[in-house]
């Protein structure tokens, strides 16, 4: 329950609560790689934190939804990303998957309404980040492909903060074939992938030795 009078104490607590009920949060930090943009996210200051499950490791943001001007969330999302490779305790294992986090995060906070747009028409949203100390078998052309907001069944999709609605949209790295079907079809080609990854059992689970479901 919150109880603070002030919008980003709020906001701050009921990200909380939702990280509670995935599993158990660690403390807020800064950058946990190189790809980080800070001066785009509503503070100018970027956070992440990791949340331990009992089987996959999440490393989430943890502020693009801070208060704006208006005192309501600047940007109604925050991202994360999940792995079993996040539960190592050697920095190296799942870097390139917070790579991906942090370069996302600067892409979304950099052109909030255009994806506020975007997701009020669609459910899923795509990108291409620069795979970062990716697996050199998931990059294509210097470039990784990511799926934004595939669910993973029982999980919560997100929270409202003072009747505002904060989605927790999934991060999800693609295979370079993949991420061919949505260069090449776009919305429809999105929505096969997305439905191939939740068919064949992985949601939106990363993990570097997934093979393509295409």
């Amino acid at each position: 329950m919150t109880t603070s009078s002030d919008p980003r104490d709020r906001c701050r607590e009921l990200r909380e609560e939702f990280w509670r009920g995935v599993g158990e949060p660690g403390e807020s930090r800064g950058s946990l790689s190189d790809a980080d943009e800070p001066s785009l996210w509503p503070d100018g200051v970027s956070s992440y934190r990791r949340v331990n499950t009992a089987h996959a490791g999440v490393v989430t943001t943890d502020g693009l939804s801070n208060p704006g001007a208006t005192g309501e969330p600047a940007l109604g999302l925050e991202l994360y990303v999940e792995s079993i490779e996040l539960t190592e305790t050697d920095p190296v294992v799942g870097r390139w998957l917070v790579a991906a986090l942090e370069e996302c995060a600067g892409a979304v906070a950099g052109a909030a309404a255009t994806v506020t747009d975007a997701l009020a028409e669609h459910e899923l949203l795509s990108l291409e980040v620069s795979g970062e100390d990716a697996p050199s078998d998931w990059v294509s052309d210097g470039r990784l492909g990511v799926i934004l907001g595939i669910r993973l069944p029982g999980r919560s999709t997100g929270y409202e903060v003072d009747g505002v609605r904060v989605d927790a949209l999934s991060v999800t790295p693609l295979r370079p074939d993949e991420l061919a079907v949505i260069t090449d079809e776009g919305p429809q080609g999105r929505q096969r992938v997305a439905d191939a990854l939740v068919s064949s059992g992985w949601y939106s689970y990363a993990d570097a030795e997934r093979p393509s479901v295409l």
